[in-house]
């Protein structure tokens, strides 16, 4: 009589969704574009550029939502669509008028570092939680946050060799607070809360 071969399990790391990888790059290339704008052209000329790029965002949805064939078109041919976005307003929008208010009501610098704490940090902590099935909070991981904190707080002291954005210590708290933001399980895309949340966070210990 032949025993039955026992049964081995493996941990299965799935792996990263072929969507994925062209998604962050995009978030970390063009979502850059905007502090980096902010930081070195003229506040002036960034200010206008923020106002029409959120327009045309704005009236893109518009179509996108009025137009079914233009929003099919889309989803298929852009690779950095998420599935629930074909549906419903797209992060690339949300950043941008996130992005335009930031610049209008904080100082240069605080808007610069909440958008690169974005920009930055978001990428690295899917890329790198999608691969940790350990220690999960509301569907996300410990070694993502980690990764959006180490990430932002790299982008954040690049930054700061630039003259306009000072070395301040208010910068670690910042980065923590936009990991969190991202982590936090809140209705609101994390595109327009962690920017915000973390703008707000560190304008109020910048007057400490």
């Amino acid at each position: 009589m032949k025993l039955p071969e026992p049964v081995v399990e493996f941990l299965y790391e799935p792996p990263v969704a072929p969507t994925l990888w062209p998604r962050r790059v995009f978030h970390l290339v063009a979502g850059s574009t905007l502090p980096l704008g902010i930081l070195f052209l003229p506040l002036d000329l960034a200010e206008w550029l923020l106002i029409a790029g959120s327009l045309g965002a704005v009236l893109l949805e518009v179509l996108r939502g009025l137009v079914g064939g233009v929003n099919d078109w889309m989803v298929r041919t852009l690779p950095f669509f998420k599935a629930a976005e074909s549906r419903q307003v797209t992060g690339a929008t949300f950043m941008w008028l996130a992005a335009t208010f930031l610049v209008f009501v904080f100082e240069k610098e605080i808007a610069v570092l909440a958008l690169l704490f974005l920009s930055v940090g978001d990428p690295f902590a899917a890329l790198i939680g999608v691969r940790d099935h350990r220690t999960r909070r509301f569907g996300k991981s410990l070694a993502g946050t980690t990764a959006f904190v180490v990430a932002a707080l790299g982008a954040g002291l690049l930054a700061t060799l630039h003259p306009d954005v000072p070395l301040v210590w208010w910068l670690v708290p910042g980065a923590i607070v936009a990991a969190l933001a991202e982590l936090a399980p809140v209705p609101l895309d994390d595109n327009l809360t962690v920017p915000l949340v973390s703008a707000g966070v560190m304008a109020l210990l910048a007057m400490v």
